[in-house]
């Protein structure tokens, strides 16, 4: 059976761009391991081979090199406090998100993980003010706002307004930019 997604250990992560660095996972996955999971296009299950089957009690746990941050598993479903776990981030919309920032100034107390989900956390003495991290995969850019200043740069990129003119550049306020097929709002201070 040919699989139908990537997986990837966490690498580093790097607070300065707020960015983390994942490694493609080539090799076989011991169960258990904490890997996420990158869906191959138009899929929607997962799809793979097992083999010297075992059933994985405990929660393991793949740190970085330097140990400072770790990718924990979920068996089971995890609320995360936005006072509590500020040293935990999530993976929603494609980043990793600190649930604490994202949830300050809000009524909202928590959020929760789906079981069979990875968390990442940082363990150092002085947790990262980062909101959120983007991610790159062995080495790539990453994905995200961190791409956006190359996107406005880029000589295929084409600016609408809101009434749906195009525009030779962006303006000061929102702009539709359109590359190839991707369509973005984009907001100019």
């Amino acid at each position: 059976m040919v699989k139908n997604f990537r997986a990837f250990k966490l690498l580093s992560a790097d607070e300065g761009t707020n960015t983390i660095e994942l490694e493609e996972i080539t090799t076989s996955i011991a169960a258990g391991t904490p890997v996420i999971i990158k869906m191959n296009e138009g899929e929607t299950k997962l799809k793979f081979t097992v083999a010297d089957k075992a059933i994985a009690k405990d929660v393991k746990i793949a740190a970085t090199a330097d140990g400072r941050y770790q990718l924990v598993g979920l068996y089971t479903t995890k609320m995360f406090d936005k006072t509590t776990d500020n040293n935990c981030y999530i993976l929603k919309a494609g980043k990793l998100m600190n649930p604490a920032k994202i949830l300050s100034g809000t009524s909202t107390e928590a959020v929760g993980s789906k079981p069979f989900r990875a968390y990442m956390v940082d363990n150092s003495s002085s947790a990262s003010d980062a909101k959120m991290f983007s991610i790159s995969e062995n080495g790539s850019n990453p994905t995200g706002i961190d791409q956006l200043t190359d996107t406005l740069n880029d000589s295929n990129a084409v600016y609408y307004d809101l009434q749906g003119h195009r525009l030779s550049q962006p303006q000061k306020g929102i702009n539709i930019l359109k590359v190839g097929n991707k369509t973005m709002k984009v907001i100019i201070k």
